[in-house]
């Protein structure tokens, strides 16, 4: 809601920023005259107040530096140079386009603005922010739960009481035992589910309800134990105890919000996929605060504007995403019986991977890549069938998104347009293709040279043997390499060959030899193929 609330005042914020940047300009060419730069703390002013009515608090952070950095500058506590100049400056650029992202994507990404708070707060000798500083998750938002609950004083406070005894139990077991905590922590696991049960949809169940993901994230080792949530957990026995004190009163109150943001932080750097803590990253939008490294690239590229230097790192690092998801899926297809589950991690990776690819700008690509996320969801999940076809399929489409990478890496912002409007065709433009072609011909070469003695034996002998029943599969091969490569009449053609290998397999093998780099006539040799497959069909 507060992403949306932002298009209402963000015309006025606009408005405010040009007129800043363009008294900024003014005081650098005239330095004597201060009041184009007392202008610009009142403008700041107004949109640091507009911003924190909205809570959009990182955003109201850095015009809160800028203002402050223009202040100190004001009364000639930083000198009035190039270098501060250039960071003021870049903050004002970056600003309306960190709010574009927030009024149109609606996502936001803390982190992608730390470098430069922290040059703001280094011209005025500040110490430099920690990550964790900019961990503002909305407490506000809904979180699923049970109706109202309501219980009798007396008989709350009782059952309360016994929740703070079996609470103490569990957490004194994972105090005296922190190496192998696990029987404390399934204490503490049933202990939230049981608080949620007796409050209900009353605000303090959001507490209950965030320490059970991280109880779960701690028991399927997705979190590490250490002092700090250690600490956080003991302070949950006092609220528990204000329950057992006051009964229903103590549910109206809200829970305290440094408790919850704690809570919150340690969800969100919880490395497991469990069902609960699944929903509190995605309920809180926590993924939003640690995304992967390319994310933060990406959109530190976005916020600045062209930037090849910029460019090329978040390519790199989306690379080195593609050559795992590569990995995997070979792995995977090369295995003797491989189990779905090992695809599942590619779930998130893809998404993430989708999220730096809309920040780049690539939208149609983006889509690609959140339909090949959802097709490897739908086979780790067993209603769609791992089948060579449709690995292939993900493997060419992931093809195509990288040589898309790669050529926005080389040409620059340049080169969207016309990656949105020929998003099928500029894998061929890459060197990347010549090389996968010559693999893909190899392995098509290697898979019908096991056809042809299966055959001869057969014609020779008349007898089948276990060989010749692997001979349909080998060509299903063969005719996925060529979709592969968009050769789809000879895949089509192929596909017939399982009914006159004998007769089709030279015409084939002759058509891999012209895509390998041989002077034949490549239509010639599949109108011969057509040829034959007609007369044989008319037998």
């Amino acid at each position: 809601m507060k992403y949306s609330a932002l298009t209402w005042v963000k015309a006025t914020i606009d408005e405010s920023l040009k007129q800043t940047r363009q008294a900024l300009e003014q005081f650098v060419e005239y330095p004597s005259d201060t009041a184009p730069l007392q202008q610009c703390v009142v403008w700041l002013h107004e949109i640091h107040g507009a911003l924190s009515v909205l809570q959009l608090q990182t955003a109201a952070l850095l015009v809160q530096d800028i203002e402050l950095t223009i202040k100190s500058l004001l009364v000639g506590k930083i000198e009035n140079n190039e270098s501060t100049y250039d960071v003021l400056m870049r903050a004002l650029i970056q600003l309306p386009n960190y709010l574009d992202n927030l009024a149109i994507v609606q996502r936001d990404i803390p982190l992608a603005l730390l470098p430069l708070l922290n040059d703001l707060r280094a011209r005025r000798k500040q110490p430099a922010l920690a990550a964790n500083s900019l961990f503002t998750p909305d407490l506000s938002v809904a979180i699923p739960l049970r109706g109202a609950v309501s219980s009798p004083d007396d008989k709350l406070k009782k059952y309360m009481q016994q929740m703070r005894t079996a609470y103490q139990k569990g957490l004194a077991a994972i105090i005296k035992n922190p190496k192998q905590p696990q029987e404390g922590l399934k204490f503490l696991y049933t202990v939230m589910q049981r608080l949620q049960q007796a409050t209900g949809n009353a605000p303090v169940s959001k507490v209950w309800w965030v320490t059970e993901g991280i109880v779960e994230a701690l028991l399927q080792k997705g979190l590490a134990l250490n002092k700090a949530l250690l600490n956080i957990l003991k302070q949950l026995d006092s609220l528990i105890n204000q329950a057992a004190q006051h009964g229903n009163a103590a549910l109206r109150a809200a829970p305290p919000k440094a408790l919850l943001t704690n809570l919150l932080y340690f969800a969100a750097q919880a490395r497991s996929k469990g069902s609960r803590l699944t929903a509190i990253k995605t309920t809180f939008q926590l993924d939003d605060y640690f995304p992967p490294q390319s994310t933060i690239a990406a959109a530190r590229l976005t916020f600045s504007g062209p930037d090849i230097e910029l460019m090329t790192v978040v390519v790199t690092l989306l690379k080195d995403d593609f050559a795992r998801v590569e990995e995997t899926l070979d792995i995977f297809n090369r295995a003797d019986n491989p189990s779905v589950t090992e695809l599942s991690p590619l779930v998130a990776l893809l998404r993430d991977m989708a999220n730096t690819l809309g920040l780049l700008g690539l939208t149609v690509q983006r889509q690609s890549m959140l339909a090949q996320a959802a097709l490897i969801l739908d086979i780790t999940e067993g209603r769609k069938q791992p089948e060579l076809p449709t690995l292939l399929s993900i493997a060419n489409a992931l093809l195509k998104i990288s040589a898309a990478v790669d050529i926005l890496a080389v040409q620059g912002v340049h080169a969207k347009q016309r990656l949105q409007q020929s998003p099928d065709t500029e894998f061929s433009e890459t060197p990347q293709f010549g090389i996968v072609l010559s693999v893909v011909v190899d392995e098509a070469k290697t898979e019908l040279a096991q056809v042809i003695q299966p055959l001869v034996n057969f014609i020779e002998t008349g007898t089948q043997d276990d060989s010749l029943l692997e001979v349909p599969g080998r060509l299903k091969q063969v005719e996925g390499f060529l979709s592969t490569l968009s050769h789809n009449r000879a895949a089509k053609l192929l596909a017939q060959c399982n009914k006159y290998l004998e007769k089709v397999f030279i015409g084939i093998e002759l058509y891999l030899d012209t895509l390998a780099g041989n002077p034949m006539d490549v239509e010639d040799i599949l109108d011969v193929t057509r040829r034959r497959l007609s007369v044989l069909s008319e037998q």
